[in-house]
């Protein structure tokens, strides 16, 4: 290596000491926290004896992907970032809304996500997939990001991230999120204790393994690393399916969330009528639902003041019953319920790198506080208007 050489390695890897230390946000959908001591995931252990870990990461309600990854991303609940399900209705935008549809329309997104924030600070974003990561928000997207592909190995996602960390200091971004639904997929389509799903954790977890090695040899360790989920899973009963189509009232607009229902109606003698057949039927069998009418929803939902998403009733499935959707049901496992129901709902939370203490578990919390955690690791200047606090934050973040 001539003096020349010598001088741009130097020169690369002094910039492993960052004027803004770069953090990267993974998500592992369908995480759940109990996998950690039932699979033993030597990766993931590794690095909670390295950093800061949480009891459980507490999912917000619904606990479905799209409103806990937003809520995660906004520090919000699903009342105040828009996305209240993963399918709904907005009676504004007079559509019933699918997975993604905010890069089609904007208005279905009605909260700042961290890599819109970050950018609006002088930063650069980036993001390799995330739920609603095509957003535009006042017109822009983050520095770099991909169309969602469900397709793209795992690997080659972790690749794109470190490649962004070699980026030159002008270039490089300082906030990286990054999406893995392979667990998800496996606890879905074959349950607990299977080989497939066992297979997932383990073929993720030696390449994030893998992953963290690298910033260790590249870049001294000197990258913050969290990593979370959405909320774990839990069993469906042998026989799920609640049947309900005969109790909708002509002029009540359903949308079949699977584990809940959300009625939409101006119509309330309609809506009425439709909650009476619902809690008749309640009672002349096995309850596996529970009715609710707004504005009595139970506090922890935050679904307390009416808006152009929030449902006049919700039909609440209880644990491990589905609604019927007159497709077939061989799924072994699900998740959407109450997470305060049912505690195998729990999600992760491990933090590593400069930013965070060695070895140091806390209390459970609420995945909105995930944002103020990154926000405070980040520098960034504190976000007003948000639903987390800055109290965990200040009991994580060095």
């Amino acid at each position: 290596m001539n003096i020349k050489s010598i001088f741009l390695f130097s020169c690369f890897f002094s910039t492993a000491v960052w004027a803004k230390t770069p953090l990267v946000l993974l998500s592992i959908d369908g995480f759940a926290q109990r996998y950690i001591e039932q699979y033993q995931p030597k990766g993931l252990i590794s690095l909670i004896e390295q950093g800061t870990s949480a009891e459980a990461l507490l999912p917000v309600y619904p606990s479905k992907t799209f409103p806990n990854h937003l809520s995660i991303i906004t520090g919000r609940y699903p009342i105040n970032h828009g996305i209240v399900h993963n399918s709904f209705f907005n009676r504004e935008i007079n559509k019933v809304y699918k997975l993604g549809d905010g890069k089609n329309d904007a208005r279905w997104l009605t909260a700042e996500p961290l890599w819109h924030i970050n950018e609006m600070q002088g930063n650069k974003s980036a993001v390799y997939f995330w739920p609603e990561s095509e957003t535009a928000v006042d017109n822009k997207k983050a520095s770099y990001f991909y169309p969602y592909k469900h397709s793209t190995p795992n690997k080659e996602r972790l690749d794109q991230i470190l490649a962004w960390l070699r980026l030159p200091e002008a270039d490089r971004p300082n906030f990286i999120a990054g999406y893995f639904a392979t667990v998800d997929d496996k606890g879905h389509g074959f349950g607990e204790n299977s080989p497939e799903l066992i297979g997932a954790i383990r073929n993720l977890d030696q390449l994030l393994a893998g992953f963290m090695q690298q910033i260790n040899q590249e870049f001294s360790g000197q990258v913050n690393v969290v990593i979370v989920s959405d909320h774990g899973m839990t069993k469906i009963n042998p026989s799920p399916v609640i049947d309900w189509q005969e109790n909708i009232v002509e002029g009540v607009n359903v949308v079949n969330g699977s584990t809940q229902l959300y009625l939409y109606s101006d119509n309330e003698t309609k809506l009425a009528q439709t909650v009476r057949l619902f809690k008749s039927e309640q009672y002349d069998q096995d309850i596996h639902y529970r009715v609710y009418q707004y504005p009595n929803y139970p506090a922890h939902w935050h679904l307390n003041r009416m808006t152009s998403s929030v449902p006049n009733v919700i039909i609440e499935a209880l644990p491990s019953y589905i609604f019927n959707d007159g497709g077939a049901h061989d799924s072994p496992e699900t998740h959407g319920y109450d997470a305060k129901l049912e505690r195998d709902l729990d999600a992760i939370f491990i933090a590593v790198g400069p930013s965070f203490s060695k070895n140091k578990k806390i209390a459970a919390f609420d995945n909105v506080n995930v944002l103020p955690i990154v926000t405070r690791a980040l520098g960034l200047k504190d976000i007003k208007n948000i639903d987390g606090n800055y109290q965990i934050a200040e009991q994580i973040v060095k």
